[in-house]
């Protein structure tokens, strides 16, 4: 493959903000030739407008629609080999329609990394595109969607050569559903063993604290000093994840597709435990690396990790990183048999 594969090619990217996912996609893609223009697919990143969002796009119609509409209006005038949209859940039908009639022969493509149970609005936009892709399987045996995992960065790599460890176990995360109920006990666990670890439970508002609960009621037992009200710094997540041997996660509950989580664990050579019994269909899976937990009852073999780490092979690794994930979407090269 060329090292720059994308060289000449022009890509309209339009990605909601998250944790700088958006900005590792866009990265990528210039530094393999392409020339980008970069959108946020949201309107709005306040925690209503994205509450707003994900209940009915509706309630902020008129905030979308001047969002969009400016958008048409900076890339007037400019040609593009690719429209690359992640999610769509904001994306208005007539921002679709328009770009099909400005650039008939740009290929359009669709990704989702969330579940469409979760992302309902995105599904009647499909028909827009020339290619859907999503991280979950079942949605796309649902839906006849191109199955396509999430990735890893290449700094995880990196942390792939390390071998002594400060903590046992590392989490960084956000609280839901069952999650904080189902770590506590884990965490419970490592400590009564003498093992040190790392947890970062984050809580995107200080109100969310409250509503999380008294009415929720799914961080029983807790105090507000036991959460961060802002996300970890990257560089000292990097840092603390580097320092441990082994990371948990804990997906949602209405969620079948990998975490990213889940993947960059493949790129860092990191055992993992997860609640996510998808994961034993991956070509990717060991036993020895993977210890699939149980939300009722929840055991971790001693042997797990008085075990070292066994390597997966370089080509089914490959297919996981982010180059390879952005080629594979764009069509420039062929994916794998992801799931058996």
């Amino acid at each position: 493959m060329s090292a720059r594969p994308l060289s000449g090619k022009r890509v309209l990217f339009l990605c909601p903000a998250f944790f700088g996912y958006e900005k590792s996609i866009k990265e990528a893609l210039v530094k393999m030739g392409a020339t980008v223009v970069y959108f946020d697919e949201r309107p709005s990143n306040s925690t209503m407008g994205k509450a707003f969002l994900r209940i009915n796009p509706k309630l902020i119609q008129k905030k979308i629609q001047e969002h969009y509409q400016l958008m048409l209006e900076k890339i007037a005038g400019q040609a593009f080999d690719y429209i690359l949209i992640c999610q769509a859940e904001a994306t208005p039908v007539f921002f679709l329609q328009k770009l099909k009639e400005i650039y008939p022969d740009a290929r359009m493509i669709l990704y989702l990394w969330d579940s469409i149970k979760n992302k309902k609005h995105s599904l009647e936009k499909t028909a827009y595109f020339d290619h859907v892709a999503s991280f979950d399987f079942d949605d796309c045996q649902k839906n006849a969607f191109h199955f396509r995992p999430l990735f890893f960065e290449e700094k995880y790599l990196t942390l792939a050569e390390k071998t002594d460890y400060v903590y046992s176990l590392f989490f960084v995360g956000t609280i839901h559903s069952d999650r904080y109920t189902i770590l506590e006990q884990v965490k419970r666990i490592f400590l009564e063993s003498g093992k040190n670890v790392f947890f970062y439970y984050y809580i995107p508002s200080k109100l969310m604290f409250f509503y999380y609960k008294y009415f929720k009621k799914i961080i029983p037992g807790s105090y507000f000093q036991d959460f961060h009200y802002a996300p970890l710094d990257k560089d000292e997540l990097a840092k603390k994840l580097s320092d441990s041997g082994a990371v948990i996660d804990i997906q949602h509950p209405a969620q079948t597709g990998l975490t990213m989580r889940t993947i960059e664990m493949l790129g860092a050579n990191k055992k993992l435990i997860t609640t996510n019994a998808e994961v034993k269909h991956y070509d990717f899976y060991e036993s020895g690396n993977i210890c699939v937990i149980e939300r009722e009852n929840i055991q971790i073999p001693a042997s797990f990790l008085n075990t070292p780490y066994k390597k997966i092979a370089p080509e089914i690794k490959e297919r996981y990183s982010l180059p390879f994930f952005i080629l594979e979407l764009l069509g420039v090269v062929k994916g794998g048999e992801y799931y058996r």
